[in-house]
C-alpha cells in the first residue's frame, strides 16, 4: 500500500515509537518544550489529542461577553466549539481568505471591535497546505492587545516552530499527525504568564488528564519527538515538501488536474489537493486505492470553511499529504495513476 493521508495521521512511525517504554509526563513536557522553544516545560500541558487542547484552549480564555475572530483555516472540530461558545452569547467573526486559501491579514482586522478578545487562527490548513504567516498576525494582535491561539496539528513535525520568534500566545499540537507519535497524545503551549488566566474549570481539566495518561503512550510519544530533534526538523520535514512539490509540478501540468492552495508562499506543509475533471473526489479516492493500492483522503478532509470558501463544499477534493516515510517512486506512481485516470499518458510529467 501507497500512503498519502498523513495530514489526517501517520501510518508509519520510527520502528522504536511502537516499542511501549514507559515515560512520564514531565519528560513530554521537555521534550516538546526543546522542540517548540519554550522556556519553561511548565507553560506546556499535555491532552488527549489535538481536538481537545483546542477545545481546552478556547474554553480556556473565551467567555460569554467576548468576540472572536476565526480563519476559515479552522477544523470543524474547532469550529464545532466556536458554534457552541455562540450559543452561550461569544460572538464569532469569520476572516476572509484570497483565492488560494491564504488568510488575508487586512480582513482579521477589519474585523475587530473593542469587545474582540481573542484571533483563533491555524498554523497550517489540512486541505490546502498552506501555513499562515503568524508572526504577522501575532504583531497585529499586540497592536490590538488580543490574544491568538493557534492549530498546530498540521504544522507540528512538519515546519520549524519556533514560538518565542512566533509571539504566538497558544499554541495547540497533536502527536499522530507531523510528529509520528501515537494517538490520544496532543499538548497546549502557552505563552509565559498565560498559566494564571486559564479558567479554574480548563485547570482541573488539564490536572486530571496529565495525572491519567498513560506512561506507555507517553514513552511513544517522547520517543517520537527524540526522533525528530535527533534528526532536526529540517532533516524530517525536508523530504516530504520535496515529494510534494514534484507531485504538484506533475498534477498542474495535467489539462484535466486542478490544483488547490498557495504554491507561491514557501511556507507549506507538505499537502496537495486536487479536483480530477470527469471524477467526483470519491471516485479518484476509490480507483485509486483500488486499482493502484494508493490511499488518500477525498471529501472535505474535516475543513468545511475552507471548502466553503474555495467554493467546493459540495464535493470536496481529493487530497494527497505526504511524510517522512513517503518515497520518490511512490510518488511517480501517484503520477501515473492520476494520467491513467485522465487517459492522457505524459511520462515527462514523471
Amino acid at each position: 500500500m501507497i500512503y498519502f493521508n498523513n495530514a489526517a495521521t501517520t501510518l508509519q512511525k520510527p520502528e522504536f515509537v511502537t516499542a511501549g517504554e514507559s515515560r512520564s509526563a514531565a519528560e513530554a513536557r521537555e521534550l516538546a518544550a526543546r522542540l517548540f522553544t519554550v522556556k519553561d516545560p511548565e507553560n506546556i500541558y499535555l491532552t488527549r489529542g489535538g481536538s481537545q487542547a483546542m477545545e481546552l484552549a478556547l474554553r480556556g480564555f473565551i467567555g460569554p461577553e467576548d468576540h472572536v475572530i476565526a480563519s476559515p483555516m479552522e477544523t470543524d472540530s474547532t469550529c464545532a466549539v466556536l458554534d457552541s461558545l455562540s450559543e452561550q452569547g461569544t460572538k464569532v467573526s469569520f476572516a476572509r481568505v484570497n483565492a488560494y486559501g491564504a488568510l488575508e491579514p487586512d480582513s482579521v482586522e477589519a474585523l475587530i471591535r473593542p469587545e474582540t478578545k481573542v484571533i483563533v487562527c491555524a498554523h497550517g490548513c489540512g486541505v490546502t497546505g498552506n501555513v499562515t504567516d503568524l508572526e504577522k498576525i501575532c504583531a497585529l494582535a499586540r497592536r490590538h492587545h488580543l490574544m491568538v491561539i493557534s492549530d498546530g496539528s498540521q504544522t507540528a513535525g512538519a515546519v520549524d516552530v519556533n514560538l518565542e520568534e512566533l509571539g504566538v500566545d497558544v499554541y495547540c499540537f497533536s502527536a499522530h499527525r507531523k510528529l509520528m507519535g501515537p494517538c490520544g497524545v496532543g499538548g497546549i503551549c502557552l505563552r509565559e504568564g498565560l498559566r494564571s488566566r486559564l479558567s479554574s474549570q480548563t485547570q482541573k481539566t488539564l490536572e486530571e488528564i496529565r495525572t491519567s495518561l498513560e506512561g506507555e503512550k507517553l514513552g511513544a510519544f517522547c520517543a517520537a519527538l527524540e526522533f525528530i530533534l535527533s534528526k532536526g526538523i529540517y532533516g524530517v520535514s525536508i523530504y516530504p515538501h520535496r515529494l510534494a512539490k514534484r507531485f504538484f509540478e506533475s498534477s498542474k501540468s495535467m489539462d484535466d488536474v486542478t490544483v488547490y492552495g498557495d504554491f507561491g508562499n514557501s511556507r507549506r506543509v507538505p499537502t496537495v489537493s486536487i479536483a480530477v475533471k470527469g471524477f467526483t473526489p470519491q471516485e479518484v479516492k476509490n480507483r485509486l486505492s483500488c486499482e493502484y493500492g494508493i490511499t488518500v483522503e477525498a471529501g472535505l478532509c474535516g475543513g468545511t470553511k475552507m471548502h466553503q470558501a474555495l467554493g467546493t463544499q459540495e464535493e470536496g477534493l481529493v487530497r494527497f499529504s505526504f511524510g517522512y516515510f513517503n518515497t520518490r517512486k511512490e510518488v511517480y506512481q501517484a503520477v501515473e495513476a492520476l494520467m491513467n485516470l485522465t487517459g492522457k499518458i505524459d511520462y515527462y510529467l514523471l
